[in-house]
């Protein structure tokens, strides 16, 4: 899911599990996972219908080039491969 605050800071959660959310947010210098619980990530985030492969392609790329936390490349690198599993299998 692609996120933006009120700051319009984008951010990609890449994982959620009804308590806590882990996302990673596109910011200068190296990427790294943060985590907030439920309640205060959805008064501080909202959903954005940014197209989800183009965005955690270009996380990667800012990661590649800047430097990212492997729990960010492996969050991010996770929910790449499971949209395209999930794209695959409507064709």
């Amino acid at each position: 899911m692609i996120v933006t605050n009120k700051n319009h800071e984008t951010a990609i959660v890449v994982r959620r599990d009804g308590v806590n959310v882990s996302f990673v947010r596109l910011k200068a210098g190296k990427l790294g996972c943060e985590r907030m619980d439920e309640t205060s990530f959805r008064e501080n985030w909202h959903e954005s219908p940014y197209p989800l492969p183009d965005t955690i392609e270009r996380f990667l790329e800012h990661g590649r080039i800047h430097g990212a936390t492997q729990e960010a490349i492996k969050g991010l690198t996770r929910l790449q491969e499971r949209d395209r599993a999930v794209i695959a299998n409507l064709f």
